[in-house]
């Protein structure tokens, strides 16, 4: 067997361990080290890196096990309509349209969460790359490997994904368009733009620009420049029916395609 390497990894061990998702990492450190697993047909370490066009040469008959079972049951109704919210799909990640009121992940309080709901419905495991809060809506990616994962991870990480969110506030700012800088509690700065649009039934209305990557930044920005967003409950403490916040547009570049996905907020902050 023979996998071309399409990106630079540091470790030829823990690049297997994410490329053979069912596989135990002592196994691969095992056939490395009886040279059963090379670098350019050439006797390699687990720690060896890997560069881009390298090929790595397995010698051995792996017995893997890629069937998925999900955790959970949904009934044909509801199953259609988390399905009916998928935007975009291929062999590495899908893309959503995020529904208010779910959490990403499981919790203490949280027991099905959105990422066991989406492997019942494309019958695949899935792997979280970023996270929106639960009342916020919008589109959000799910990694369908580990490898894709990682990378997907590392443009988060590197700021190499641009993210835009639309929002609604009580009042105006200002300004029409600025940039805001703040601080949180942990000292970390917090960085975003906005700018003024118009949206239907919503006089207020803000398409914000990530700068940086924290936690409820735009929610404790808004609130930290007296203006706040609506719907709110942790920092405005004003009442309504749903947070008026959603994951607008995400623009970015894997494995040398350009993908650009948004959403119509219209239809969401309703």
């Amino acid at each position: 067997m023979q996998i071309k390497i399409d990106q630079n990894y540091k470790r030829l061990d823990k690049f297997l361990f994410q490329y053979f998702e069912s596989l135990p990492l002592s196994l691969l450190q095992r056939l490395i080290r009886k040279y059963k697993i090379k670098i350019n047909n050439k006797k390699s370490k687990a720690n060896s890196p890997l560069i881009k066009g390298d090929v790595v040469y397995i010698y051995y008959k792996f017995e893997i096990n890629n069937e998925f079972s999900s955790t959970i049951k949904l009934s044909k109704v509801k199953k259609k309509f988390f399905k009916d919210q998928i935007i975009f799909q291929n062999k590495d990640f899908i893309v959503i349209n995020k529904i208010e009121g779910y959490s990403v992940q499981k919790g203490s309080k949280v027991f099905i969460s959105l990422k066991d709901i989406y492997e019942n419905v494309i019958n695949h495991k899935l792997y979280i790359v970023h996270r929106l809060d639960k009342d916020t809506s919008g589109l959000m990616l799910f990694a369908k490997n580990r490898i894709t994962a990682s990378k997907i991870s590392s443009l988060f990480l590197n700021n190499k994904i641009k993210k835009y969110y639309i929002s609604v506030t009580n009042t105006k700012f200002l300004r029409n368009n600025d940039t805001l800088i703040n601080y949180n509690s942990d000292k970390k700065q917090l960085k975003l733009a906005y700018r003024k649009i118009m949206l239907n039934n919503h006089e207020n209305s803000y398409l914000i620009k990530l700068l940086t990557g924290k936690k409820h930044q735009i929610r404790l920005q808004f609130y930290l420049n007296k203006n706040p967003i609506v719907g709110d409950k942790k920092f405005s403490g004003k009442k309504f029916k749903k947070l008026l916040l959603c994951s607008y547009k995400i623009i970015f570049k894997l494995d040398e395609k350009f993908y650009k996905f948004k959403t119509n907020p219209n239809k969401i902050l309703s």
